[in-house]
């Protein structure tokens, strides 16, 4: 017998031995499908064992657990993660089954949070709650040592990620729970994967409903298997199982009147405007939340920008813009850009080991696409790429512009002009409206955001020229950048302050402070940013220079 052999079947073989000398008992899972017309669950399967190692039973179910969660109990994987949106019963199920096999086999639990004051930021409460209502014996709350003992030895250890150097420690556990995981840091996951080590088939248990496509979470857990989530709502790989569950998933939902008016009340408001679709979505079915206080682009108006060309009947023709943003600290990523007239069919990052190599290689790709315009953030390290965009272009008839949004706005004498939501008291020049040119820029790109939803979603209303709009090509644009350009643009706040000012990156990186008291980092949104900079007035070429290259007119960027 192989050692891998004689090992499975010692784990099957423990707990009914300590089950029958009395220590522990074991659990039994029912698999729920549906409800019957009396209220009960019916079950298709039922098992016993351990979590990982599971077998067949006819015994009357301890533990209920959904069918689409079901995968979670049969398999091991060092990495187990619930997400989605309301009422998919992901945390019921993880608390009862931390009793559970604690009960069963004397585990031992730590419940996290990536920052903990007290009980009461935590699953404490809850955890206890289930121990009474599935009526196991054997736990002893000890509050004060924020724990949840059983005689069999096992525990429930509560605590926090503030001093997570203590961390590296603790080898006991066999699972780690992180519960409402949504704002766990990097610093956290590159921790804790290494931390749980020492007790054979340990596990990393996440749950949460997910927040921004570019938090730590989203990006390590989401985004790289978006296509098949977005596809079957589940992934597994050696390593990973990540389970996309929701309501429809509970098949107790509709039994659920609270929940059932809950949703029902949302559906309502969403569909009277008074809730965003963006909103709903990330509620009730686990989608992205990119929306936040005074960001100037609303994630709905941004979602209508997605193959507007296509929803409302026009071309992606006119001159070819390509913008760069290097960054402004070496190993952010650096954005590059493309678009035909207003239509971008190319947005992503450039993965290089500096900004002279990245910009090598936007420089390379927009002379390949054929591009009229190029353009590059020159505020902080693009300053030093002049004569390289120089050489890059030698003996080209490729318009080159540096972007500086420090500096003073375009046409200060002009009136400003309100779109949409942008209103200012009193008519007042540009010069007295925005505190720079980046300012201005970003507004007049949030105001072609908001009139192609405009058009979108209200198509009568009134006649937009395509000129003044935006799209962004799904079929071209990969669906992982499309999604951080979103989250990008729906996360740039405005600064407190009489002219529209925004904040730099070093104080997104810092962390902008919420109307609740709390931080929000925010990375680098270099996509953004050079999306914004292809608009800007000095990607315009002339009608003489056109003629000239024989190129077509680029489009008219909506400058003041």
């Amino acid at each position: 017998m192989s050692l891998a052999a004689l090992r499975k079947q010692i784990d099957q073989i423990a707990p009914i031995i300590k089950a029958q000398s009395g220590n522990v008992e074991e659990t039994v899972y029912g698999v729920v499908d549906k409800i019957n017309e009396d209220g009960t669950p019916h079950f298709i399967r039922k098992w016993k064992g351990v979590i990982g190692n599971m077998r067949p039973t006819d015994e009357e179910p301890t533990i209920y657990v959904i069918e689409k969660l079901e995968p979670a109990i049969l398999k091991y994987k060092k990495y187990k993660c619930l997400y989605g949106g309301r009422a998919g019963t992901k945390s019921i199920m993880v608390m009862d089954t931390v009793v559970g096999d604690v009960n069963a086999n004397g585990s031992k639990v730590f419940v996290l949070r990536e920052r903990m004051k007290s009980l009461k930021d935590t699953i404490y409460a809850g955890i206890v709650g289930r121990i009474d209502s599935l009526k196991i014996k054997g736990f002893t709350p000890v509050p004060s040592e924020r724990e949840v003992r059983h005689k069999n030895k096992g525990k429930i250890t509560f605590g926090g990620m503030q001093n997570i150097i203590d961390m590296k420690g603790s080898f006991e556990y066999k699972y780690f729970l992180m519960e409402e995981a949504a704002r766990t840091s990097q610093q956290t996951i590159d921790t804790l994967g290494p931390t749980l080590r020492g007790v054979d088939g340990a596990e990393l248990w996440y749950v949460w409903n997910p927040e921004s496509a570019n938090d730590p979470m989203s990006l390590e857990f989401i985004v790289p298997f978006q296509a098949q989530l977005d596809k079957d709502g589940y992934y597994e790989d050696d390593y990973h199982m990540i389970i996309k569950v929701g309501f429809e998933d509970n098949p107790w939902f509709m039994h659920d009147q609270s929940l059932r008016e809950e949703y029902e009340k949302d559906l309502q408001k969403k569909n009277e405007g008074r809730m965003s679709e963006s909103r709903f979505n990330h509620i009730w079915h686990g989608a992205f939340n990119d929306d936040i206080d005074n960001s100037v682009i609303k994630a709905d108006w941004f979602d209508a920008c997605i193959d507007a060309h296509k929803k409302l009947g026009f071309e992606d023709k006119g001159g070819k813009v390509a913008g760069f943003d290097p960054s402004d600290v070496g190993n952010d990523a650096k954005g590059y850009c493309l678009r035909h007239g207003v239509v971008f069919t190319d947005v992503r990052e450039i993965d290089a080991e500096d900004a002279n190599r990245a910009f090598d290689i936007a420089s390379r790709d927009a002379k390949a696409s054929g591009v009229d315009t190029f353009g590059w953030d020159c505020d902080g390290m693009g300053a030093l790429l002049r004569d390289q965009a120089a050489a890059n272009f030698q003996g080209t008839k490729i318009h080159t512009f540096m972007y500086k949004g420090s500096e003073g706005v375009h046409n200060p004498e002009a009136v400003f002009k309100p779109v949409g939501e942008y209103h200012i008291r009193d008519s007042k020049k540009n010069k007295d409206v925005f505190g720079n040119k980046k300012a201005q820029n970003i507004i007049n790109f949030a105001e072609r955001v908001y009139k192609t939803w405009e058009a979108v979603t209200f198509p009568n209303k009134r006649y937009t020229d395509p000129s003044e709009l935006v799209s962004f090509d799904s079929e071209k644009i990969p669906a992982n950048y499309l999604q951080k350009l979103r989250s990008e643009a729906c996360r740039m706040p405005l600064k407190p302050a009489h002219t529209f000012k925004f904040y730099t990156k070093q104080e997104m990186r810092n962390g902008i402070k919420q109307p609740d008291g709390s931080k929000i980092i925010i990375p680098s949104p270099n996509l953004f940013d050079a999306v914004v900079l292809s608009f800007d007035n000095s990607a315009n070429i002339t009608q003489s220079r056109v003629n000239k290259t024989h190129r077509p007119q680029a489009m008219r960027p909506m400058g003041r």
